[in-house]
Formats: C-alpha cells, sequence, structure tokens
C-alpha cells in the first residue's frame, strides 16, 4: 500500500545524448543527460584508445545537477524544436575526421538522432567546403549544442566528454 505522502515520480529517460566517434565509428565520449533520477543524472564515459582494442582504458563521471538545470537544457532543445527535428545535415568535405551523434528528447514524445560528420566544420571561422546551401543547418546543430554544452561545462563535465574534435 502506498502512503498519501508518495509523491508522483518522474519516469527515468534520457532528454540529451551526445556521442564523438572516429571515422570507424569506434565510440571516443559519450555524455547522457537523464531525466527522473536523484542522483547521477549526468553519466558520461571517455575511452581513452578507442576501437576495438584489448587495452582500451575508459574514464566515466557520474553527477547530479538540479532540475533546474535539466529544464535549462530541455527548454533550450523546446526553444530550437526545429533544429531537434532535422533528419538530414550537410556534408563538410573532409577526410577521415569526426562522427557527432546527437540525441534530443525534451519531451517525453518526442526523440530524434541527428548524425553529423565533422560538426566542427560549421563553426565561425572554419575553411572546410560543405556541401549544401546556406543557412547550414549543421551550424543550427552546433549552436543547439554549444548552448546544452555550456550548461554542463558549468556543472562539472569535463570538456574532454563534450569534445567535438577536428
Amino acid at each position: 500500500m502506498l502512503s498519501q505522502n508518495t509523491k508522483e515520480s518522474v519516469k527515468e529517460r534520457r532528454i540529451f545524448r551526445y556521442t564523438l566517434a572516429d571515422a570507424w565509428e569506434y565510440t571516443i565520449s559519450q555524455v547522457d543527460v537523464m531525466e527522473g533520477v536523484k542522483k547521477g543524472n549526468v553519466r558520461c564515459l571517455y575511452f581513452n584508445t578507442p576501437g576495438m582494442h584489448a587495452d582500451t582504458n575508459v574514464d566515466s563521471l557520474i553527477i547530479t545537477i538540479s532540475q533546474n538545470y535539466i529544464d535549462m537544457i530541455k527548454n533550450a532543445m523546446l526553444s530550437h524544436l526545429d533544429v531537434c527535428r532535422y533528419k538530414e545535415i550537410e556534408f563538410p568535405v573532409v577526410l577521415d575526421g569526426f562522427t557527432n551523434t546527437f540525441e534530443f528528447a525534451p519531451e517525453e514524445s518526442f526523440s530524434n538522432i541527428i548524425t553529423v560528420f565533422n560538426i566542427s566544420a560549421f563553426r565561425d571561422g572554419a575553411n572546410v567546403a560543405i556541401i549544401g546551401n546556406p543557412p547550414y543547418k549543421g551550424k543550427a546543430v552546433l549552436d543547439l549544442y554549444n548552448e546544452i554544452s555550456k550548461i554542463l561545462l558549468e556543472n562539472g563535465v569535463s570538456q574532454e566528454y563534450l569534445a567535438l574534435r577536428f
């Protein structure tokens, strides 16, 4: 029997994920932001030697940020929901490089995964050819990611977990 003081709990779910992989799609780092978790709602992994190596070292970080910051991350996504809905992103002309994957799920009824190759090519001042026409969707995704990563950095997530690489 549940007591009358029991509050309705929020179901645990991931609202944001960022994954950095190398050109062979081996994960280098990953950051998950969870909702409905009292402790450890930001979970980070960093593979020092990505790939199928027997000597792969993994660093991890689990921290707790307040619901206020979780709401700030959700609000950033909700205020750029058009960006979160993108299906295809322009293609920077870079040999090898990195794969950046973003999962946006600001609402329980909405989730979208966006894969961008070498998203650093969309930063201001980058001198990289991009197949597509401005304004670039990749730039909008990068701007949204920068907004979210700033919140995470201010709350103790190390840059190694959030790196874009180029």
